[in-house]
């Protein structure tokens, strides 16, 4: 019996009053939470560790159910047709957290038009189609020939032909472009990659047989590394680098070569395997793209009509897969693999369509529907992060086909709509 003059709380009620006044759930454990803004579609998943949170469209804020005392939140599946980040994610716990915040926004398409000197953005509607933004074409003062994004669509990388420089634009909240600098490489480019998360930019220097390698600093100001370029081989035309951050490889269309190499801290070093040839499969490698995994380097050769395949050693070196290639259309110019790795696709430039392919574990196989139409002159290919859509910029119509992605690769045409400028060239989606 409690004394007269004491009032008995049960431990199970004082533990719950220390919780609502910042004490926590149990010794040491707080609840995390934060706030959301910019959700307007369903699908969006947080983790804290191995708890996940599904969250409803339009809400605005969250809360996880188990106290814990120290935290690292993440974006475990993205909404439909959105993109959301995490700020002040992670830390350790000293009284309930409610400074998560989680922003989300639509996609939106970058295209840079080599004929008109500029960099023209686009909202991706529910379906897929297309909308030129308000004010969303900005001038790159010189032909854009290449067009990479940091990994949280802070900014956008434009290299240039007849210009050294490359060019760095911030990316608003809504998607609008502004220049914000210009860093001088080597020589006039036509490829770019983005590494370690956004940490560092690679630029291929078309006309030196080399490679510039970058830091990019938080504002977006790129530094260069030491050494500030590392040796290709003839004409250096595209890059690209595995998604787990190891290797990245470089297609050499004046010498039909692959030139791979090791990443550490951002520097690349020519692995002691050298260059592969692809003489032996085809010629004029124009563009590669890397499966999500990290397992295969798929090279488009233009003057032979063919992806060449190769699987990624264990020290990053190549080779040729069985079969060692497949057939595209006339004349391919780019390709891209979906987020998801499940499908490709390439832009045959020579006659007018895109060609899709099941990845399988052996490389390509083209896909049952076979190839689709697509505008004159197909050159870049961009795939929505959800996998769903593809674009393809059409340099000869200055137009930009769009597509539903099916079941088995299929595409189904959505039509397609003008590029903001004269022969676009490098298309991305955020």
């Amino acid at each position: 019996m409690s004394r007269p003059g004491k009032r008995f709380v049960p431990s199970a009620l004082l533990v719950a009053l220390l919780a609502a006044c910042g004490g926590g759930g149990s010794s040491g454990s707080y609840t995390v939470g934060g706030s959301i803004s910019g959700l307007s579609t369903a699908g969006l998943v947080l983790a804290n560790g191995t708890e996940t949170k599904s969250v409803a469209s339009g809400a605005t804020s969250f809360v996880f159910d188990t106290a814990v005392s120290s935290y690292a939140v993440s974006v475990k599946s993205q909404p439909t047709g959105q993109t959301c980040l995490v700020s002040a994610g992670s830390g350790t716990a000293s009284a309930n957290v409610t400074s998560v915040s989680v922003v989300c926004r639509g996609y939106v398409v970058y295209v840079a038009n080599t004929g008109s000197s500029n960099l023209a953005s686009f909202s991706v509607g529910s379906g897929g189609s297309l909308s030129a933004l308000s004010a969303g074409v900005v001038s790159t003062a010189y032909p854009p020939t290449a067009l990479a994004l940091s990994p949280d669509g802070s900014r956008a990388f434009v290299a240039h032909q007849d210009d050294k420089n490359v060019s760095t634009f911030s990316l608003s909240s809504t998607g609008v472009p502004t220049l914000s600098a210009r860093t001088a490489a080597v020589s006039e480019s036509r490829g770019l990659a983005v590494g370690s998360g956004g940490a560092y930019l690679y630029v291929t220097n078309y006309t030196d047989k080399s490679l510039s390698q970058f830091a990019v600093a938080s504002s977006g100001a790129l530094s260069a590394l030491s050494p500030a370029s590392v040796d290709t081989q003839s004409t250096p035309y595209a890059v690209a680098l595995s998604a787990n951050g190891k290797y990245a490889y470089v297609a050499n269309a004046g010498s039909n070569t692959i030139t791979p190499y090791a990443v550490s801290n951002g520097a690349l070093t020519v692995l002691s395997s050298g260059s592969t040839s692809t003489n032996a499969l085809g010629t004029t490698p124009l563009a590669l793209d890397i499966d999500p995994g990290s397992n295969t380097v798929y090279v488009v050769l233009a003057d032979s009509a063919k992806v060449a395949q190769y699987s990624i050693g264990s020290t990053g070196a190549l080779t040729a897969l069985s079969p060692a290639t497949v057939a595209t259309g006339n004349t391919p110019r780019g390709i891209r693999v979906s987020p998801d790795g499940k499908c490709a696709y390439v832009s045959n430039r020579g006659d007018g369509t895109v060609s899709p392919y099941v990845v399988t574990s052996s490389g390509l196989t083209a896909a049952a529907s076979g190839a689709i139409a697509a505008g004159s002159l197909p050159t870049g290919l961009a795939i929505s992060p959800d996998s769903q859509f593809l674009y393809v910029a059409n340099a000869g119509s200055a137009t930009l086909s769009q597509y539903a992605i099916q079941s088995g690769c299929g595409l189904t045409a959505l039509g397609s709509i003008s590029s903001g400028g004269l022969a676009p060239s490098s298309i991305e989606v955020r």
